[in-house]
């Protein structure tokens, strides 16, 4: 029998965080990815961050060392830079968030007390469950009327260069976001914001992407994700102005950080994408299909796809028989939560289609552009994860 299943009410879209022993993936900016591109010139402006200050852009930290969630000021950093407020001396030890390593095996822990929470939900944690939270804000920067850009800032890291669980992200972005993401980026270095080198075409590990303005990807009890030691982030953020007069564009990402034995099974994405998707111009509907083994048991706890302008229907499925996420939404589809989650084995297969209507009169490939370009690509948040530096599974950069 099927797994019950609900949509998030209001946080819609892409989420995720995480490949297997440096298994290379398919992950790009408007989908899904992971490497440090930051290139062309910085803009400087204020960046508003998730609680409502508007600051210098940076890091800002709030919690004390003592793990409760005592709220304070946030105060500002300089573009890219650091500051924090009650942040634990040191990440990962008693007075911090927690930081296992290693593979994990197995489901979450048992004994916990109150009411067990056994699905992602997209609602703030309860504070007995994170020690502190730290929010990454990119530094304010304009969208032109008619523009569509991809616009990157490196953050380092800002757990003490510690490894850390993380029990939930939450986001915020300004008006004309299309989504966003955020990669590992080993030894990472508080940078300037800047025109993303790839553009929305970056490849390399991710813990979080989101595909609507507003978003909160809670995990489950005894569940997280996971930040390696020294590893920092390159947020991509991709947005698109469609109307007649400038933008300005704002992305403050909130990270709560777990108290120590908190997280006991680690999460992480499945990225799955169709990198030579190609739609001729018949303006009759066209679909593409591809298919994905998958090289270890995996648990699902939430499934999603990314797809742009153009495209009519999206239907991925197990070969156990089972349907795994279907939508005809093309922007900010909602995701699918699997409660309770769905197993499946080595071996099963993942088979994944999009369907485009191409009415402009020239052949459409896979590319950046929501507006001019295509993508299909299926997304999973799962668990256990088998290699914490690298827990992303999907398809290969080549075919």
């Amino acid at each position: 029998m099927p797994p019950s299943q609900r949509h998030f009410t209001h946080s819609a879209g892409l989420r995720s965080g995480k490949i297997s022993a440096l298994r290379t993936l398919t992950g790009l900016a408007g989908a899904i990815s992971f490497v440090a591109l930051v290139g062309c010139a910085a803009k400087a402006g204020p960046a508003i961050d998730s609680f409502g200050d508007v600051d210098s852009g940076g890091t800002t930290a709030t919690g004390n060392p003592a793990g409760s969630n005592s709220s304070n000021d946030v105060d500002s950093g300089g573009a890219g830079g650091s500051s924090s407020i009650g942040t634990p001396s040191n990440a990962g030890d008693d007075a911090g968030g927690s930081g296992p390593s290693g593979s994990d095996a197995g489901g979450p822990s048992s004994g916990q007390t109150g009411t067990a929470m056994s699905a992602i939900t997209d609602v703030a944690p309860d504070s007995s469950r994170y020690a502190y939270k730290v929010t990454l804000n990119m530094t304010s920067f304009t969208v032109n009327a008619n523009q569509e850009i991809y616009m990157c800032q490196d953050f380092a890291n800002p757990f003490k260069g510690m490894q850390a669980d993380i029990v939930s992200y939450e986001l915020h972005m300004s008006t004309g976001s299309h989504h966003m993401f955020a990669f590992y980026t080993a030894n990472a270095t508080n940078g300037t914001i800047a025109a993303c080198a790839a553009g929305g075409l970056q490849f390399a590990p991710y813990t979080f992407t989101a595909g609507s303005p507003t978003a909160i990807e809670t995990y489950p009890d005894g569940m997280g994700a996971t930040i390696p030691a020294t590893t920092g982030f390159t947020i991509n953020a991709h947005f698109i102005n469609t109307g007649t007069t400038a933008l300005t564009g704002n992305v403050a990402l909130t990270i709560y950080v777990a108290k120590t034995g908190e997280v006991t099974q680690h999460v992480g994405p499945i990225f799955l994408n169709q990198a030579l998707l190609s739609v001729p111009p018949t303006n009759q509907p066209s679909t593409s299909t591809a298919s994905f083994s998958l090289p270890q048991d995996v648990n699902l706890l939430l499934g999603a796809s990314h797809m742009h302008k153009r495209a009519t229907h999206f239907v991925s499925t197990a070969s156990t028989g089972q349907m795994l996420f279907e939508t005809t939404q093309w922007s900010e589809p909602a995701p699918i939560i699997y409660s309770p989650a769905l197993h499946l084995a080595s071996g099963t297969t993942i088979t994944w289609s999009c369907t485009y209507v191409n009415d402009t009169g020239s052949t459409l490939t896979f590319g950046e552009s929501a507006q001019t370009n295509v993508m299909c690509i299926s997304e999973f948040i799962y668990y256990p994860v088998q290699n914490v530096s690298n827990p992303v599974i999907g398809t290969p950069l080549a075919p």
